[in-house]
């Protein structure tokens, strides 16, 4: 079966309304090694029966170029097609035959190839998604269909008014490279695949590229990688060039429910500053976690006094940059009520913050990084994405052991900076209507 997830958890977690329930597993310790390839291999060995293992590589969307915006999403769903040693039927049958999932998904800074199977099963799937990065023919006449599953993708993304919104402030906030879209629009330079050709080249080196696989052995998967990657590319890849925050303001008119993003200059993911917003985006959250509460933060009760908005936060890091924020939707007259409600808290909080509030947003943090921690899914996302740009794993108890160090000093003079930076607004839906920057009262 072939499955091509459209949006990234980067979007959705963060304004998700509600917590999904989690139960506690055992935790094994990930191995890390570099092949003989020169690729990358992660392995968490979780003794199940059903195993998993994914390509993560710099080519998200933030690696184009402005010759070739829109590129990294062609090059996503190119991925499964006929190659030089299988069509793409025969490769959906065989994958179909095995009971394993394909599925190819793309963020701003990576382009994740996975396949899940049984444990078994290991080499048919790692060479399946090897073939894809060495043996992908790109045949003109696909294209064609390529780009009508990549329109499809856009507009279905367009419908979904939080993925506009956030990747809108993306944009506003820095323009280019973590501000390239996920989506290739009406405006993408890609043309032929020729240009999807000189990407994948570009991309495709054996330090651009790392594989994680979870219930594996891990001599085996080593083993296996320096097989099938053998004639991997070592070409050094071009350095992105590092993000810039710039900040602004987008105005987007539209039908139905509307949506304010309120964000600021964030911190890359996996410093100290990233874990104090983590802190600060718990307890800004207006989110309520018991079912049919009414939430005890001052945000979540500011929501629940307005009946019709919902008020949540986000905190997004990636390899050299971040965004932190705001999101609230529902009832125009209620958005901007919500957002004059927003910009007050963070004031409030700018001079002080309660130690009972403190140890509730500190609790709920370690709540969501332990939760990180434990699905396949999970795992799998939060150690590509370390080792491809770290070159390291943050074990758990690492992570949570961050939180300790952080003082509600360090919160109050976080909201103070983030105050101080020009923040980044998106307004979606009567504009007339929602508020602008400079009414917000920041």
């Amino acid at each position: 079966m072939l499955h091509s997830r459209q949006l990234s958890s980067k979007f959705v977690t963060p304004i998700s309304s509600l917590l999904r329930r989690n139960y506690a597993s055992v935790v094994a310790s990930p191995i890390v090694t570099k092949s003989k390839t020169g690729v990358s291999v992660v392995s968490v060995e979780d003794n199940a029966p059903a195993s998993s293992v994914s390509l993560f590589v710099k080519a998200g969307s933030r690696a184009e170029s402005t010759d070739n915006v829109g590129v990294a999403h062609f090059l996503k769903n190119f991925a499964f097609k006929n190659t030089k040693g299988k069509t793409a039927f025969r490769l959906t049958r065989e994958a179909e035959f095995l009971g394993g999932i394909l599925s190819a998904n793309l963020t701003r800074e990576s382009l994740i190839l996975s396949g899940e199977f049984l444990r078994e099963d290991l080499s048919y799937f790692l060479e399946a998604l090897s073939d894809v990065i060495f043996k992908t023919k790109y045949e003109p006449y696909e294209f064609d269909y390529v780009k009508k599953s990549v329109s499809f993708d856009s507009g279905a993304a367009e419908s979904i008014p939080e993925v506009l919104a956030l990747n809108a402030a993306h944009s506003v906030a820095f323009r280019h490279g973590l501000g390239n879209s996920l989506f290739a629009n009406a405006t993408t330079k890609v043309k032929d695949v020729d240009q999807i050709i000189a990407f994948a080249n570009k991309v495709y080196t054996a330090s651009n590229i790392t594989v994680i696989g979870t219930s594996v052995n891990h001599k085996e998967l080593v083993s296996l990688t320096d097989r099938f990657f053998e004639g991997v590319n070592h070409a050094v890849p071009t350095t992105p060039i590092p993000s810039k925050y710039f900040g602004g303001e987008s105005r987007i008119a539209a039908t139905g429910e509307s949506h304010f993003v309120l964000g600021f200059e964030g911190a890359p993911a996996g410093t100290p500053d990233y874990s104090i917003l983590q802190v600060l985006r718990a307890h800004l959250s207006g989110e309520t976690h018991i079912k049919w509460g009414d939430g005890v933060t001052p945000l979540a009760q500011t929501a629940n006094r307005l009946k019709d908005v919902q008020i949540g936060s986000f905190n997004v890091g990636y390899s050299d940059a971040g965004l932190f924020g705001l999101y609230m939707s529902g009832e125009p007259t209620s958005v901007y009520a919500a957002a004059r409600a927003v910009a007050e808290q963070l004031k409030h909080t700018a001079h002080g913050i309660s130690k009972e509030d403190f140890r509730r947003a500190i609790n709920k943090v370690k709540y969501h990084t332990a939760v990180s921690y434990d699905t396949r899914a999970s795992k799998t996302e939060l150690y590509g994405g370390q080792v491809l740009h770290s070159g390291k794993i943050i074990p758990v108890s690492d992570a949570l052991f961050e939180f300790d160090h952080i003082t509600d000093e360090d919160v109050k003079n976080m909201a103070q900076k983030v105050l101080q930076c020009k923040p980044t607004t998106v307004a979606l839906g009567d504009i007339n209507t929602l508020p602008y920057a400079d009414t917000i009262s920041l």
